[in-house]
Parts: C-alpha cells; structure tokens; sequence
C-alpha cells in the first residue's frame, strides 16, 4: 500500500489541514479574524444588568476574600481591601488564594488577583491594619464607599469599624461565622447588617444578642460553608448599595440578623438554637438595647415605635428619634392635665 500523503501542516505537528473559513480575512494574512468571534457585551457580562457601586472591605481573610471575587463578579467597583496579615500554609484551604501567593499580604494579592481575572473591577490593596491608619484614612476610606463591610476576627476592630461607618454615614455587613470551640468546625454563619441613623440596630447594639464568634481562620475544613456566606453577603451588600432595586426585597429592617444553619454537622448547644435538619436561612429581629447604646445612642424606646420600625424603607436619619421623644412629651402634658384637674377638684371641695 502506498500511504496517503499527508498535509505539510500535518508534517509540522499542525494536524489537519486548516479549514477555509478558519483562514484570516483579506488584509489579515496568517491570523484569525477574530472579529467573527468577538461577542456582544451582554454575552460578556451575563444578560442582565450588572450591578455597581464602590465597597470597602476589612478583613480580606477567609469571608472577605470569597466576597471580594463575588462582588468583582457582580460588577462592583472599585473595590478597597485592607488587612495586615500575609497568607500562611493554613490559610490555603479556605481562601481564594493559592499556593503561589504565600508569604504575600492578603489585601495586595487579593486585589491583584480580582485585577487581573476580571480587568473592569478597581481593585486595590491595602496591606495595613484598619486600626493603625489616621482617623482621616479611616474615614476617607469608609467615606468613599456605597457600603462597607467588616469582616474581620477581631471584636475590637468590627467595634471600630461599626463607629466609623455610623459617624460617615454609610451602610455595613459584618459577616461571621460561629466555630464550636470544641471541635474547631463551622456551625453557623451570620450575616448582621446596619443602616445609619438609628434606623436599625448597630454592630453593638446586638452585642448582648449575638453568641460569641471565633476567628474563621480557626474553622478547619470550612471552605464550602465559608463561600455560602461570603455569597450571602453579596446579595446583602447588593441589597444596600441599590435600596431601589428589587433585591432589595430581602433586607427586612425589622429582621437585621440572618443566619445560615446547617453548614456542618452541628454541636448538641447550636442544635438547641437552631432546631433544624439540612441547610436553612433564618432572617431574626435584633433589639435595640434598653439603654442608650454608646456607639449610635439607639435605644429600645426610640426604636419601639411603628414609624421608626418602618424607617429603614426610606425614612430620613434621626426622625425616628425626634418621633420617639414626642411620647414622654405627651405623657408629661397629660399627667400635668390630670393632676391639674385633680388640684381643682379638691380645691372645690373645701370651697
């Protein structure tokens, strides 16, 4: 038999011979015309409309690194990162960051990462530690933000952050996840948002209501449950960037806790608290405390009234306040009636 002559491209390592609609167009000799391959824009980014606005991330471990992609995925930008840690071996397992990134500052790979996968997000790093910058950085950074986020494994720094975005103005998410000391495994996650202007509680007003939390880089094996969250979150940071938007729908101001149970396989004391089997969602109403909280003076009888409960759709900042003092105002007027009228009455009687 004599054998087929093959095609010199074939000789070559090529393969087959190019096909005629392949080969480049006139004026484009030896390339693909790749104008027939460029897709529309809508193919691009998906076919509905992509959401946008800045958010300032603090805290870009396990929670905020996983949000920081979804957010770039959503369309946010620009997107502001801050943490002061570098990416350890333990790390690997529960953050967007591999291997080739250890030793590097989490916030500066992070953002170099979200750069180079999606080229229209705005990310930058800051490799530093939120409560070591000047007040002026702090609220530059916090002013510049549609909403901000703490997503931290310090108390005291999700505290600070709480204060800050109260005194500028902006709208938080501090997302958690609850680790049973015991085991070191995810059990809970959490998800507590603010509005300013006392029209929800704030991050200390749920102090006494929150169980305490445990640093997320501690939860062994809690990779998948992690993302659930981070997810969780960028449909609630969604929600507050565009309060007009549909999915705005999900955010109740009477319910300003949600938690997803069902992460993992739970402890006897979580089960207690969430008596349920399989992965649930349940949206809790978080009190205002009974005294003056420190961080945004919301109290329970400031907030207790209907039109205050109502204001995180749509009220204005502090007229829940200015409704809430007209009630000891009132109570005062009638006890000055009543004991006026009773002055009166006796005074006639001895007449």
């Amino acid at each position: 038999m004599v054998p087929r002559r093959r095609h010199r491209g074939a000789e070559a390592g090529g393969g087959l011979r190019p096909r005629r609609a392949d080969r480049a167009g006139p004026g484009a000799r030896g390339s693909l015309d790749l104008r027939l391959t460029a897709p529309p824009e809508d193919r691009v980014w998906a076919r509905h409309r992509r959401r946008r606005g800045a958010v300032l991330i603090v805290g870009a471990g396990a929670v905020g690194g996983f949000l920081a992609e979804e957010l770039a995925r959503i369309g946010f930008s620009p997107l502001r990162l801050v943490d002061p840690d570098t990416l350890a071996v333990e790390n690997l397992i529960r953050h967007p960051l591999g291997a080739p990134a250890l030793g590097q500052p989490k916030a500066l790979a992070l953002a170099g990462q979200i750069r180079r996968d999606f080229p229209s997000c705005d990310a930058t790093g800051h490799h530093a530690d939120f409560l070591a910058l000047t007040a002026e950085q702090q609220q530059s950074l916090v002013g510049g933000a549609n909403v901000v986020v703490a997503a931290t494994d310090s108390a005291v720094c999700q505290r600070h952050v709480n204060r800050v975005a109260l005194a500028v103005g902006r709208p938080a998410a501090y997302p958690a996840v609850w680790v049973d000391p015991r085991i070191r495994d995810a059990e809970v996650g959490e998800i507590l948002w603010v509005l300013p202007g006392r029209r929800t509680p704030c991050y200390e007003c749920a102090v006494a209501f929150r169980q305490g939390t445990a640093d997320t880089q501690a939860a062994r094996g809690a990779r998948v449950d992690i993302q659930l969250v981070a997810l969780a979150t960028a449909q609630v940071v969604t929600a507050l960037a565009h309060p007009g938007d549909d999915r705005s729908a999900i955010l109740d101001p009477r319910r300003t806790a949600i938690y997803l149970h069902g992460l993992t396989p739970t402890s006897p004391g979580v089960r207690a608290t969430f008596p349920t089997a399989g992965l649930s969602s349940q949206n809790v109403r978080v009190p205002f405390p009974s005294t003056p909280c420190a961080a945004c003076h919301g109290w329970r009888h400031v907030a207790s009234s209907p039109a205050s409960a109502g204001a995180g759709a749509g009220g204005r900042p502090g007229e829940e306040e200015g409704q809430g003092r007209c009630w000891p105002v009132f109570a005062a007027v009638v006890l000055c009636i009543v004991v006026l009228f009773i002055v009166s009455v006796a005074h006639g009687r001895h007449m």
